[in-house]
């Protein structure tokens, strides 16, 4: 299609911008389509709550019996403090604001990457909301959200190496050293600048360009960045942590890892792994079709990242982000190749590129950030209104309480059971439930295990998952912890196994949850 060239005249705020459009269906698919998951918030919030009561990080587990002495490293600790000064002083539906608006911040910025090469408001929206459905696959309150952001503003740093002038360097530090202690996915980052600097370096050896200069900022940059990612708590080791915790993730080990979800791989024939497929082909598409010559660190990103997302579902999202830069370049020239193909110049035609013209233009003057805001503002009004109220977030989501978001990992009434019992019982208990038993019993009870994979040693984990599936020696295991309490799903193995054990008597029951106790 035709671009228009019309220069910014006065800005009309009351014209609807292309970008105010696309954050406000961002903002409505996370509000009402799909919700927002509380997976993990429960150990992130405790872990919150005690970094601030003590003003000390925990360097042992202590939210578990079963390894207390174990090391334990928060590396999200500044994640976890956010989001407990926001559930306390503005609770469940701040809480969730946030998260929304942490998720729509990141669209925001793909949107602004996209329209550095795109041009197009339109196809920035497109590929704006093609990433949104990449990163919804896991949309939850977790520190992750947080990762996100940090990793796409690296992107526009690197899709920009002159940003910033002489203060880059000091822009690059508070970026990494933020990034470090909110999340661990900063060695994302760092291998984003080694990814860009290999391929500067590639270019200066083909010819004599600029890249020579751009190979010695992007050098400034990763001694800035790894610097800046030892600006934490935990210094060298909170630098080296990820890179442990990628190991078990890909290890044969038996860890929690081996078991969750996330970490598991797409493969090609799932629901998952037949989108990552076919947004790639999609992204082929637009390479092939615009005969430009790609870039090689657009090549090599996309490329990584859509192994990664085969290998586990947890990088899914990311790749929606890291494939901005390969569309928003070649995507328009492919349409419009493809459009002057398949059609003939017709009056018909002409009125579609007229129209298209127009539109763009009143885009280029429409004032970007009214529309935006005003979507903001409703968000926080409907939140804000009584439950009573029909527009309302609760009324209209039917979720009153943060586990409502999850309730499949937060069994609230045998929680409330628990709560009435008296302390220091040892209690077995289904690990999806772990963050929330630490949330709503810590310090009174401590957990068999939860869902920190780093705070557990591999025996633990073997221990767990032998009365988990109820071998042989699972009785055995239970007396040898000196465990007088099972927390448990009602449908699962080991409570039909316990309904039939004579040592073992039912204290309460739901559609739930189950809880035994020895006599």
């Amino acid at each position: 299609m035709a671009e228009v060239n019309t220069a910014p005249g006065t800005r009309v705020w009351y014209i609807p911008s292309v970008f105010g459009i696309t954050m406000g269906i961002v903002i409505f698919l996370t509000t009402f389509v799909i919700n927002i998951k509380a997976d993990d918030i429960w150990w992130h919030l405790k872990a919150g709550e005690y970094i601030l009561a003590n003003m000390s990080i925990p360097d042992q587990n202590i939210f578990s019996f079963t390894a207390p002495d174990h090391h334990w490293l928060p590396h999200e600790w500044l994640s976890e403090v956010v989001f407990y000064l926001i559930f306390r002083s503005l609770g469940m539906l701040g809480l969730i604001t946030f998260g929304i608006l942490l998720n729509a911040g990141a669209c925001g910025l793909v949107y602004k990457l996209s329209m550095r090469y795109s041009h197009s408001p339109y196809l920035s929206s497109l590929i704006t909301l093609l990433a949104t459905l990449m990163m919804l696959g896991n949309f939850s309150l977790r520190p992750y959200l947080f990762g996100n952001l940090f990793f796409i503003f690296t992107l526009h740093a690197m899709e920009e190496p002159s940003a910033g002038g002489r203060l880059r360097p000091v822009l690059i530090f508070l970026l990494f050293s933020s990034w470090a202690n909110f999340h661990g996915s900063f060695l994302l980052g760092l291998a984003l600048i080694l990814l860009y600097l290999f391929a500067a370096l590639v270019s200066h050896l083909r010819g004599p360009h600029r890249s020579w200069a751009e190979a010695r900022s992007l050098i400034l940059d990763f001694v800035v960045a790894l610097a800046a990612c030892m600006v934490t708590p935990n210094h060298i080791f909170g630098l080296i942590f990820p890179l442990a915790y990628l190991q078990k993730a890909f290890s044969t080990e038996l860890s929690y890892l081996t078991n969750i979800s996330e970490w598991q791989p797409a493969g090609f024939r799932t629901p998952l792994g037949q989108m990552i497929t076919f947004y790639l082909m999609f992204c082929v598409f637009a390479l092939l079709g615009s005969g430009r010559a790609p870039r090689a660190a657009h090549i090599g990103m996309l490329a990584a990242f859509a192994a990664f997302s085969y290998a586990t579902i947890r990088n899914i999202p990311l790749l929606g982000i890291a494939a901005t830069p390969v569309l928003a370049r070649h995507l328009p020239i492919t349409l419009g190749r493809t459009w002057r193909l398949m059609t003939r110049k017709t009056p018909l035609i002409d009125f579609f590129d007229r129209i298209h013209e127009r539109s763009v233009a009143l885009n280029r003057r429409s004032y970007t950030v009214v529309l935006p805001t005003l979507w903001v503002i409703l968000l926080i009004g409907m939140f804000a209104l009584p439950s009573s109220c029909s527009l309302s977030y609760r009324s209209a989501t039917g979720k009153e309480h943060l586990a409502d978001l999850s309730p499949g990992l937060y069994p609230r009434d045998l929680i409330d059971k628990l709560q009435q019992r008296g302390s220091d019982h040892r209690i077995f208990n289904y690990f999806n439930w772990g963050g929330a038993f630490i949330w709503a019993l810590y310090p009174k009870e401590r957990v068999f295990i939860d869902q920190r994979n780093d705070c557990y040693p591999p025996e633990v984990f073997q221990d767990y998952f032998a009365v988990h599936r109820v071998e042989r020696d699972w009785r055995r295991i239970l007396d040898r912890w000196d465990i007088d309490t099972v927390a448990y799903p009602t449908d699962s193995r080991l409570a039909e196994a316990l309904r039939n054990d004579l040592d073992w008597a039912l204290e309460y029951e739901d559609d739930q949850a189950v809880l035994f106790s020895r006599p």
